[in-house]
């Protein structure tokens, strides 16, 4: 059996205040939020939310109201710039929320629009990616992994940059994903990553293409899964060594008895064409005004950003 991919579409909150299914790709961005050209840059976030501790509605609004107003400091919680916001762990009750939150509605497209039609059959969690409507959308797909008992996926956006070279775009693959999860899930994400790889290579117009998400690495074999399929670790590649402890996404909210671990992470495909840089950590110890955890994880920020030569 192969691994399902299943085409999706993206929903935005429309000028007759209601989520609507957003025009088939590519189109016009020109009526909300222009961006014209389209940006030469992009940010990325990563972020596993947590679909298994209680409160999700609230601690899912808690985390877009900490993306509104801290991810994007300079732009006081209004339109964000450019910008991806990859989620994981998504509860499929806490999809109204996401969807009633204001922010959301003035600034974003979410992919998929619905979690039934783009989430595999049983998942009651699962990934969501937040596009922000200055970003051209050329498509979007979700690929059921056939080798997961945790019905996991890779959720597939691609968009268009400008080159900064006159009117010249490009067309980069964002990936979200949740591999699987625990020690037993190891082989199930040696093959998972494999076929991400193969989705970052595909031909066409792509210039090459960055996955973000949980990558549960938590045995031997994850330290090399990047290498050992052609991508290159964002957080290793602009650190030295011995500096892979300020990465550690999870293990301390709250403290676990597994050690932490750096399971979130952004990899790419090298490129000519662009450069990831900037990584950092966001959401770092964040709590509710009640002393709950907004997640178990922290999240992952970068800027990807186009060459002129392209």
């Amino acid at each position: 059996m192969a691994d399902t991919v299943v085409p999706i579409q993206a929903k935005w909150f429309s000028l007759s205040n209601q989520w609507e299914y957003a025009p088939q790709p590519p189109y016009d961005v020109k009526n909300l939020h222009p961006t014209e050209p389209p940006p030469t840059s992009i940010s990325l976030i990563t972020w596993n939310v947590d679909f298994a501790n209680r409160h999700v509605n609230r601690r899912l609004t808690a985390a877009l109201d900490y993306l509104q107003y801290n991810a994007f400091q300079e732009f006081n919680g209004g339109q964000p710039p450019p910008c991806l916001i990859l989620l994981q762990e998504v509860a499929i009750e806490a999809f109204d929320a996401l969807l009633a939150h204001p922010w959301v509605q003035a600034y974003f497209m979410v992919v998929p629009g619905v979690p039934e039609t783009g989430w595999p059959q049983y998942a009651t969690y699962g990934t969501v990616t937040l596009v922000a409507r200055s970003v051209p959308l050329v498509g979007t797909t979700c690929v059921h992994f056939q080798r997961s008992q945790m019905e996991r996926n890779a959720l597939v956006t691609d968009i268009a940059l400008g080159t900064g070279v006159g009117s010249r775009t490009c067309v980069l693959r964002v990936v979200n994903t949740h591999l699987e999860s625990l020690p037993q899930g190891t082989p199930q994400r040696i093959v998972q990553m494999g076929v991400i790889a193969e989705l970052l290579e595909e031909a066409g117009m792509l210039v090459g293409g960055v996955v973000c998400g949980d990558m549960n690495a938590i045995a031997p074999s994850d330290e090399t899964l990047a290498e050992e399929n052609g991508l290159t670790d964002a957080w290793k590649h602009e650190r030295r060594e011995g500096e892979d402890e300020e990465g550690v996404t999870w293990g301390y909210q709250p403290t676990s008895r597994f050690p932490p671990g750096r399971l979130d992470r952004i990899l790419y495909a090298k490129s000519d064409a662009f450069d990831v840089k900037d990584v950092r950590r966001v959401a770092v110890m964040l709590r509710m005004a009640d002393g709950n955890w907004v997640s178990d994880h922290t999240g992952l920020m970068c800027l990807v950003e186009t060459r002129r030569k392209i």
